[in-house]
């Protein structure tokens, strides 16, 4: 499967002295190797309509948000990436004897052209990895067209809304972390393209003290945030319990075996 082909952009506004545009990048594994630790709650099948109803949430979201030019999923998995993200890019609102164009093709909505899918080379497994290739797709971007804020956003946060999005990117800092619940992990990161071209990911157990340390050693300011909608995760039945109400009821529409788990 191609690339979506990325917009021309607009006039977004980023917090003071930081670049406007922003491009967020979303890591995305696979349909079938995630959210492990559900297994004695969830089937395999119920574990893959999980991934995809969250990483569809956190995708919409971010185009929903005031100030993010494009958003660029890295997957090993661009099938399932593209079947997960279906209704974000084609129109399902067209009257279905309407609903491809004249090539046969779907009729794509408004959002097409901010969303890109990139495959992860076997070679570059792992989440800083896939988070590495989309900084150097920012930075392409960024050679080209000039300075640019990388917002990395994990693909499992389903009470992110586009409020925590701008509100993260008001910041003014080089380095903003948006915490977990625990105040030890990492759910979204802000960066500056160039600027933190040395800047180390190092996502996973106490990532926010890393990514603090990594802004520390080079100089940078680091911001740490904590906010509902990006503090909450969903990789177990804790998590589940620790979501608002709306969150779990949209989830439970498409996950019922959660819905037994509510709090």
């Amino acid at each position: 499967m191609g690339d979506l082909v990325p917009p021309d952009g607009g006039a977004h506004h980023g917090g003071p002295g930081r670049p406007a545009r922003v491009v967020a990048v979303v890591p995305l594994r696979d349909g079938s190797s995630g959210k492990s630790r559900l297994a004695h709650v969830l089937d395999p099948a119920s574990r893959s309509r999980l991934i995809a109803v969250l990483a569809r949430h956190v995708v919409g979201t971010l185009l929903a948000s005031d100030g993010v030019e494009r958003v660029v999923v890295v997957t090993s998995d661009p099938r399932f990436t593209w079947r997960a993200l279906r209704e974000v890019v084609v129109d399902a609102s067209a009257d279905a004897a309407h609903a491809t164009g004249s090539d046969g093709l779907p009729l794509l909505t408004a959002d097409a052209d901010r969303l890109r899918i990139v495959l992860q080379p076997v070679d570059r497994p792992g989440l800083d990895a896939a988070v590495d290739l989309g900084r150097e797709i920012a930075s392409e971007d960024a050679a080209t067209r000039g300075p640019v804020r990388l917002l990395v956003a994990h693909a499992d946060l389903p009470a992110l809304t586009p409020v925590d999005v701008e509100a993260l990117l008001a910041e003014d800092a080089p380095v903003v972390v948006a915490t977990d619940r625990r105040g030890a992990g990492t759910n979204l990161l802000a960066l500056e393209v160039p600027a933190s071209a040395g800047f180390r990911f190092r996502f996973g157990p106490d990532s926010r003290a890393a990514h603090v340390a990594e802004a520390e050693r080079l100089g940078l300011r680091a911001v740490v945030v904590q906010r509902p909608g990006t503090a909450v995760d969903l990789d177990t039945v804790e998590d589940w319990g620790e979501l608002p109400a709306d969150a779990r009821a949209a989830v439970g529409l498409h996950v019922p075996a959660l819905r037994d788990h509510d709090a």
